[in-house]
């Protein structure tokens, strides 16, 4: 995928807007949004596997929110349960409607949940 962006960012946002959001309205701003990115941004994306499970995980000071949109991709929603399973005190938000931009798919939801989570943790 990030070799035939280089070649084409409209190919790619075109591409990338199917898997990121789920409603049409998100799709098409995310289209929106990406067919901006420079050619050069490429090459920061490619880098980002480096970071995940970089660092072991320890003991928080403070709460953990993960949301993830029900129609995600496959490997994110495993992240996700993985994730669960070495945070067992993090709260986890599955958004329905919504793919992987959730604040884009559903944003009066994810602005809610973001409201409540800040305000429990808060306390």
């Amino acid at each position: 995928m990030m070799l035939k962006a280089l070649f084409s960012v409209k190919w790619f946002a075109k591409a990338n807007k199917k898997i990121s959001a789920y409603t049409s309205q998100a799709q098409n701003e995310f289209f929106d949004m990406n067919i901006h990115f420079p050619k050069r941004s490429f090459m920061f994306l490619a880098t980002l596997n480096r970071m995940v499970n970089k660092y072991k995980p320890e003991q928080r000071n403070y709460p953990l929110l993960i949301g993830c949109g029900k129609f995600d991709i496959p490997m994110e929603l495993e992240a996700i349960k993985a994730w669960k399973s070495n945070e067992p005190d993090c709260t986890v938000v599955l958004f329905e409607n919504a793919g992987h931009c959730v604040n884009m798919d559903v944003p009066r939801e994810f602005n809610k949940t973001m409201e409540e989570f800040w305000k429990s943790a808060g306390q």
